[in-house]
């Protein structure tokens, strides 16, 4: 008999959450789910006793931990609003890393995800969004302009993450992060 896969608390949410990234919540399988852990779906359960709700939502936890450590805390940094927009840009790079980016968030949305997960969602975006018109106006965007800048910077990234998803590559993801860095210099210049 095979032993069970041995790995830390953080590596098993990593292999859960790769999965619902990929698959999106209603596509995630328990059979995918064990697949890729290496534990059968009894000891899924055992670690987590909500089953596939459970998964998701400490994949989503630890997820959100990571967005607020690489993008949301630098647009707080607003002693040097530039720089914190710069940062919280190149903390984007890293959250959506890998050859082909993808957004947990949506992907669990998908299906029967958006009913679960959607109030946090939501929460996240708007949290998101709220920090990045603060360091816009901090920068010198009025505060009309710089909501219209953090919604123009959120709708890009997400929409270069589809992008990337489709062209299975991470190229766009690039680009759309070089042309906002371009966008903060003309808001700074202006």
């Amino acid at each position: 008999m095979a032993r069970p896969a041995t790995f830390s608390k953080s590596q098993l949410l990593a292999k859960l959450t790769a999965v619902f990234r990929r698959s999106g919540y209603s596509g995630a399988s328990m059979a995918d789910l064990s697949r890729a852990t290496g534990l059968s779906k009894a000891s899924l359960y055992h670690h987590f006793p909500g089953g596939k709700a459970d998964m998701a939502a400490k994949a989503m936890a630890e997820e959100g931990k990571r967005l607020q450590k690489l993008v949301l805390t630098p647009l707080g940094k607003l002693d040097s609003p530039v720089g914190a927009l710069e940062n919280s840009l190149r903390g984007v790079a890293l959250f959506y890393s890998g050859d082909v980016p993808q957004c947990l968030m949506n992907s669990i949305l998908l299906g029967s995800g958006e009913a679960i997960f959607r109030t946090e969602i939501a929460a996240a975006v708007s949290a998101w969004m709220k920090l990045l018109a603060s360091a816009y106006e901090a920068a010198g965007a009025s505060s009309g302009e710089a909501s219209a800048w953090a919604a123009y910077a959120l709708e890009r990234i997400q929409g270069a993450l589809i992008i990337c998803r489709v062209a299975a590559n991470r190229s766009a993801l690039e680009q759309c992060l070089t042309e906002l860095q371009g966008d903060i210099a003309a808001i700074e210049n202006s």
